[in-house]
């Protein structure tokens, strides 16, 4: 009687899980890099050179670079490749218009759902924030007083409104922090602050956006002449030669929002 032998398949190797956290962590330097400007306004992308100081392959590069093209900071050209996002005059003005928006909603519905333990918190890290304001950085002090704006539009308990806040705040970023580092700290801007806490835990809807759209007005007219002067210093959009220097640091006047 013959005997037959059945060979033994080799277990499949399990499928490896996707690295999500080399994607993410990619992604946050990249987006860190085009949000300080080191990637220049209308420049190409060098792909291979990112790839190579990464040491990363081109599919988890292209992945970080398609999120910031959705963001809103780069830009993608069929057979051409990745671009750093050209800024204009006009483009800032409507990002701030958003942000106000955001904003004069995310107050309205904080007034609604917030508690006053909940306003509290917010009204306290702004306190420390401000207790410590002497020591801090222009760059410290730009993140700290966007976190006290996510903190404040988190209390609209809103996850989408949130979302597209964070991109906004992205992307009016390096107009922000020259605004900070040309400017003394104006007391009246910090109280604008303290002022719209107040009318939320007192519920006072029309005066609470009133006096963030006041806020944030202030912060626009800034952004706008920051713009301006980047673009006349080669640095933005409309420069005749965008790649060719640094841009100069502004010299207007002016304080966070």
């Amino acid at each position: 009687m013959a005997t037959t032998t059945t060979r033994r398949r080799a277990p499949k190797a399990a499928p490896q899980p996707r690295e999500e956290s080399s994607v993410e962590r990619l992604y946050l330097d990249l987006r860190d890099r085009a949000m300080r400007y080191e990637f220049r306004p209308g420049a190409r992308i060098n792909e291979q050179a990112l790839g190579r100081e990464f040491g990363v392959s081109r599919a988890p590069l292209r992945e970080a670079l398609n999120r910031l093209v959705a963001e809103g900071l780069l830009d993608f050209v069929m057979n051409k490749g990745f671009f750093r996002k050209q800024i204009s005059v006009d483009e800032v003005f409507d990002l701030y218009q958003v942000r106000i928006a955001l904003e004069r909603r995310a107050v309205l519905l904080a007034i609604q759902r917030a508690s006053d333990d909940e306003i509290d918190a917010v009204e306290h890290y702004w306190a420390e924030v401000m207790a410590q304001g002497a020591q801090m950085t222009s760059g410290d002090f730009l993140l700290a007083d966007e976190e006290f704006h996510r903190r404040m539009i988190a209390l609209a308990k809103n996850k989408e409104l949130s979302a597209f806040m964070e991109i906004v705040t992205r992307r009016i970023h390096i107009a922000r922090h020259i605004d900070i580092q040309q400017s003394a700290w104006n007391a009246a801007a910090f109280d604008a602050h303290h002022r719209v806490l107040q009318l939320i835990r007192e519920r006072r809807a029309d005066e609470a956006l009133a006096c963030i759209t006041e806020h944030i007005d202030l912060s626009l007219k800034r952004a706008i002449e920051i713009t301006k002067e980047m673009v006349a210093t080669f640095f933005l959009v409309g420069a005749s030669s965008p790649y060719e220097r640094e841009a100069s640091a502004p010299r207007s006047s002016a304080t966070p929002a």
